[in-house]
This record gives C-alpha cells, sequence and structure tokens, in this order.
C-alpha cells in the first residue's frame, strides 16, 4: 500500500499488509495511521500503517466476502461494510459488534468491486445493486431505508457521495 501526498505529488509511504486471504477493499482512517481492510473470507482485517502490523480482527461478517469498506466520516470508531451476501453491516470497531444490517429485497451485491458510501455528515449509508442498478440509501440512525432511486438501465457497482448540500 502507498499512502500519497497529493501536494508533493509522490508517495510518503509504502507499507506491505499481508494476510492470506485476497483483499478486496481498503481505507484509511482520517488519522491516516490505521486501515481496515476487506477479504474474501467475510473478514476485516485492522492495520497500523506506520509497522504494517495487523491491530485486530474480525471474522465471518459477510458470507461470500466483503466488498467494500468505509470509515464513518464522523465517528471513527464504525465502519460500513459490504458483503457478497447483499447486505451492508454498520460495526463498531472497538466491540466487534454489527449496529445495523441494511437489507433489502432488490438489492443484490454480486460484483467483487461493489462499493458502499457514507454521507459526509454521517447520516445516511448508499449502495447500488448489481443486478437492477438502483441505488438504495438507508439512515444510520435506525437502519431503515428512506429512498431506493431508479437511473441506471442495467447493472451499477460504484458509488461516491460528494461534498454538495443535496
Amino acid at each position: 500500500m502507498k499512502l500519497w501526498d497529493i501536494s508533493r505529488k509522490t508517495y510518503r509511504q509504502t507499507t506491505t499488509l499481508r494476510y492470506s486471504s485476497t483483499c478486496y477493499s481498503i481505507d484509511v482512517a482520517s488519522d491516516s495511521f490505521s486501515t481496515v481492510s476487506g477479504h474474501m473470507d467475510g473478514g476485516l482485517r485492522f492495520w497500523d500503517v506506520r509497522t504494517g502490523e495487523r491491530t485486530g480482527d474480525l471474522n465471518s461478517l459477510h458470507e461470500g466476502g466483503v466488498t467494500c469498506v468505509r470509515f464513518h466520516p464522523v465517528n471513527a470508531t464504525q465502519i460500513l461494510t459490504n458483503g457478497k451476501d447483499s447486505s451492508l453491516k454498520l460495526v463498531d470497531m472497538r466491540t466487534g459488534s454489527v449496529l445495523y444490517t441494511l437489507r433489502e429485497n432488490g438489492f443484490n451485491t454480486t460484483y467483487y468491486w461493489s462499493s458502499c458510501a457514507i454521507s459526509p455528515d454521517g447520516l445516511y449509508a448508499a449502495s447500488v445493486s448489481n443486478t437492477s442498478g438502483q441505488l438504495f440509501v438507508w439512515a444510520l440512525k435506525d437502519g431503515k431505508l428512506v429512498k431506493k432511486l431508479d437511473g441506471h438501465k442495467g447493472s451499477a457497482g460504484g458509488i461516491s457521495w460528494g461534498l454538495g448540500d443535496s
């Protein structure tokens, strides 16, 4: 893994993270020292970027693999995951407990590169169904679906949340 300093157009550090299960996604915490990785075996691994040492594991979170991991932008102790079991999970990384499992009829995660996103204010989670292309938005305060939007005529796999007001 390379950590880049965009302003200097160079990487500032290279760290090797070793584990026996294929990693599909990685996210760096706002402190720039902690990372989380999501793996084919359905688990999460926590890492210290400075040393490359694994600092923790959360096993068997998703069946079929974790396709995306995202640190919560407001509460750095929470992580959102997307899994091949067609669910998103909000996880408390201190306790390893799942706070909410987000799933809905018609939401399908079929790609190993399927992503998820958290709104900049930390109030919502979103992902797209790989089969229908529909966008699903859940409230993170209670885990309830708040919107299901049509827009793609086919499948979709990526999503990002902008910093704008709408």
